[in-house]
């Protein structure tokens, strides 16, 4: 009976024991931290830009998993890359050129921070000058003339002269284009004069003869014959008294006079003019005086070139290959033809990919133009032409 009791207690104490051990060690179960709130910061609140536009980068400082965007209200203003992203990263942001004077702003919008772009208007143009005339030529009567100014909007000049004789009637300040009116005295010395009118960086220069100076005028010759390439100075001669001004200009781009503008006294006009392998052309050089025959137009005759070919058409089957024809020149007249009469220079071109020149261009003198035609794989035909000078030869191809 006592060792039934003794068993009892004894299970019954383990039993205690092992739900104390068991008490003791029930812990709660860990529980989650609690996230960060999306903050964003952005490594600049504003950018500007000079008118050539360009590109920057702007850093974005999140905690991590909080997903932005980046996104531009200008079509000028691109975002190249970071487009969106989470948690910290970098945008790239590219502007374009300013076309324009006027500056202009928009604004980036980076993970919900407004960024001002600003690029500035492009320069105002550049402050020039220019006068029409250049210079002008008086007899030794009181005169009076005008210059015309052209000149940006923007930009101010005044003119001011050099001597006493030569005074601004009006006109002597102004802004963008106007007209200088200006006034001479009388010169009552023998010996003619200079003076200049400067505006900004540019010169105007009046010549006035002498008083007793009896001007009479005479150019020889003022018919100039030019063959197609003259590289060497054309002349004509002008016969008058010391003192006596005259101003000499050409009448035609082709013709470039090669003494100064104006002058006085017995000299030379020298001049040039371009290679002329077309048809014959006529130009002249203005050389003018004070007098009331007021001056003499000589005339440039240049000489050209007259073309022909061979053949206007020519029919080619789809399958292709080598063509040729040839093409005569001469020269009008034919005195500049020289003694091979080959003077002419001349070249030959198409207009169509499929049509090749193999002829080394360019050419001199008669001679042969060959090319070389694909084969056509459509079954439709085709056009070329082949251009020399004023001459055209059409090229039919047939379809297969």
């Amino acid at each position: 009976m006592t060792e039934l009791v003794v068993r009892s207690m004894t299970h019954a104490l383990l039993a205690a024991v092992a739900f104390a051990a068991i008490a003791c060690d029930h812990t709660p179960p860990p529980t989650e931290p609690t996230p960060l709130p999306c903050t964003y910061v952005v490594s600049a609140s504003s950018l500007t830009f000079a008118a050539s536009g360009g590109s920057a980068s702007i850093t974005v400082t999140a905690p991590g998993g909080c997903d932005w965007t980046a996104d531009s209200d200008r079509e000028w203003i691109t975002v190249a890359s970071g487009p969106r992203g989470s948690g910290s990263g970098v945008v790239t942001v590219t502007v374009a050129a300013n076309p324009t004077t006027v500056e202009r702003t928009g604004t980036l919008k980076v993970a919900g921070n407004v960024i001002t772009i600003r690029i500035d208007g492009l320069g105002p143009e550049p402050c020039t000058v220019d006068l029409t005339p250049s210079s002008a030529a008086f007899s030794h009567e009181p005169a009076s003339g005008s210059i015309t100014v052209t000149s940006p909007a923007h930009c101010s000049w005044s003119a001011r002269s050099n001597v006493a004789w030569l005074t601004i009637a009006s006109g002597a300040s102004g802004s963008g284009s106007g007209i200088v009116t200006f006034a001479i005295d009388r010169n009552g010395d023998t010996a003619p004069r200079t003076g200049v009118i400067t505006i900004v960086n540019r010169t105007f220069v009046v010549t006035q003869s002498g008083e007793q100076a009896t001007c009479e005028y005479a150019v020889a010759p003022v018919e100039v014959p030019a063959c197609m390439s003259a590289p060497v100075e054309l002349t004509t001669t002008i016969t008058t008294l010391a003192g006596c001004a005259w101003t000499a200009e050409s009448g035609a781009p082709w013709i470039t006079v090669r003494t100064p503008p104006a002058a006085s006294g017995p000299a030379t006009v020298r001049f040039t003019v371009a290679d002329n392998w077309d048809a014959p052309r006529q130009g002249i050089v203005m050389i003018r005086w004070p007098t009331p025959t007021a001056g003499q137009n000589v005339r440039v005759s240049q000489a050209g070139c007259r073309y022909a070919v061979s053949a206007t058409d020519i029919a080619i089957d789809a399958s292709g290959g080598a063509r040729s024809f040839d093409v005569y020149q001469e020269s009008d007249p034919l005195e500049c033809g020289g003694p091979l009469q080959n003077g002419c220079l001349w070249t030959a071109q198409t207009g169509v990919p499929w049509i090749t020149i193999s002829t080394a261009i360019p050419r001199k003198g008669d001679d042969r133009v060959s090319f070389v035609v694909l084969p056509n794989d459509s079954t439709s035909a085709r056009n070329g032409t082949i251009t020399v000078r004023d001459k055209t030869v059409r090229v039919t191809q047939a379809g297969r």
